[in-house]
């Protein structure tokens, strides 16, 4: 019984942990998402995922720097401090962290995806399989 309130603990903390981002700013919904890029086209969209989730489908003009990797802030410390930049991952764990990460960097308006891309699809947001 001890160990189900221990593992049930856990995973509280995990996914509360998923759902905030940087200053308990609030993830962007699809739609705040979209706006966004929409008012921004010049935006650095950038998916977070693995190399092997991004090829099997991603969001039109996304890069993919996975937030997983040592080398993560070496690709994004050359971008533009002051642009906007949209991160994504599948569910918005992995973005979250990517965040902060930018933010720690000096990035002003980072913009992260509640729900990830999951949630990109259930809205009806295109997705493509970039070309290798």
């Amino acid at each position: 019984m001890k160990n189900v309130f221990i593992s049930l603990l856990i995973g509280i903390a995990f996914f509360s942990a998923c759902s905030r981002t940087v200053n308990n700013e609030p993830q962007a919904s699809v739609s705040d998402f979209v706006e966004v890029r929409a008012k921004n086209p010049s935006a650095i969209v950038i998916d977070v995922r693995t190399p092997s989730e991004f090829n099997a489908g991603t969001m039109e003009g996304a890069i993919n720097i996975n937030v997983l990797e040592d080398s993560f802030e070496g690709k994004v410390k050359d971008f533009d401090k002051d642009a906007t930049v949209m991160v994504f991952c599948k569910l918005g764990g992995r973005s979250a962290r990517a965040k902060q990460k930018l933010v720690e960097l000096g990035f002003t308006k980072v913009v992260d995806l509640e729900g990830g891309i999951t949630d990109w699809k259930k809205a009806g947001g295109k997705v493509i399989v970039p070309q290798q």
